[in-house]
């Protein structure tokens, strides 16, 4: 059985041109200190701040509302239900996110990126989160390039349509530019690390849409309709009012009186259905292969009118294929 060395398969690797030499490890390290890991931040909050956020929005205010009015009247068994009815909505909700956020994990731990790089004179086999600006990385049929790149030697077809959607891959060589994401789905090449982690044109656009927050077009639906039930009950209430000083009555009884209307103006039991609504589409999706991280995502999908979006290559398959054929008049 022939075996070969480890220094022999050192020397079968591609030997990068003498502007792209590499790193040693302790530049690699200083620089690592610097610039930080390879990798995209991501909200890693505590499950104990996740679960308490679920309590700080209007609607579980109206409900915390009410159950401080019902204390207020004495009223501790009804106090109790709505305790237990906001604490199920937030234990839905977390529930939900959280099987959704662990089998997410589950699958980028399969999905780990590792890099071919030049270190020391010797090419190593890194995880990704470890390269940094202007490692020399080899690029290889299969690969996923794990940073925004420029080619110095060699040639590749890279696929490049996770971040910029165009659905036919690019020739590359020499000093052409790829990125973060892209795939290599033929030849070989030597390319410099250009940038790293929230710097590569990946790691921006995951940052933008980190960063972006909206109130979930839920949370407008439900409180719309608490706004709207306030308005109504509110005119109730100031009629109650009106005929209950018409009647004399005695001001504790009003104050009990508007105590009584105001907690009939909040729809306790309304929040709960719709996260237990959401909750059961989140499933039905899974069980086709969709994975909403929030419970809001699929009403937010569901609610759009117009969709746009600049390359066909973001929303297909990425393949061409042939749909029909018609032959020109006269042939058949």
């Amino acid at each position: 059985m022939n075996v070969q060395s480890p220094a022999l398969k050192a020397s079968s690797a591609p030997s990068p041109p003498p502007a792209a030499a590499g790193l040693t490890s302790a530049e690699a390290r200083q620089r690592l200190q610097e610039a930080g890991a390879n990798t995209v931040a991501e909200d890693t909050a505590h499950p104990l701040e996740r679960i308490l956020s679920k309590f700080w929005a209007p609607v579980p205010w109206m409900l915390e509302a009410a159950i401080v009015l019902q204390l207020v009247l004495g009223e501790y068994l009804e106090a109790g239900a709505v305790v237990f009815l906001l604490a199920f909505n937030a234990a839905l909700g977390f529930f939900q996110e959280q099987s959704a956020q662990a089998t997410l994990d589950a699958l980028k731990s399969r999905l780990a990126v590792t890099a071919s790089a030049l270190r020391d004179g010797a090419w190593r086999v890194l995880p990704a989160p470890e390269l940094v600006k202007g490692d020399v990385v080899k690029l290889s049929l299969g690969a996923v390039v794990p940073a925004d790149v420029r080619l110095v030697d060699g040639s590749v077809l890279v696929d490049q349509s996770t971040l910029t959607g165009e659905s036919v891959p690019a020739e590359a060589g020499p000093g052409f530019e790829t990125y973060a994401g892209a795939l290599i789905q033929r030849g070989e090449a030597v390319a410099q690390v250009t940038a790293t982690g929230a710097a590569t044109k990946f790691g921006r656009s995951a940052e933008l849409i980190r960063t972006a927050h909206v109130e979930s077009t839920e949370q407008k639906a439900i409180f719309r309709v608490v706004l709207n039930l306030a308005i109504f009950n509110g005119g109730v209430t100031l009629l109650l009012i009106g005929y209950a000083v018409h009647l004399a009555m005695p001001l504790a009884q009003i104050a009990q009186l508007v105590l009584v209307a105001v907690l009939a103006s909040i729809p306790a039991a309304l929040p709960s259905m719709f996260t237990l609504a959401a909750t059961v589409g989140a499933r039905a999706a899974a069980r086709r292969g969709v994975l909403p991280t929030r419970l809001s995502a699929l009403d937010e999908a569901a609610g759009m009118d117009v969709l746009c979006a600049d390359k066909t290559g973001t929303l297909t398959q990425n393949a061409l294929s042939v749909t029909a054929c018609r032959p020109l008049a006269g042939f058949q």
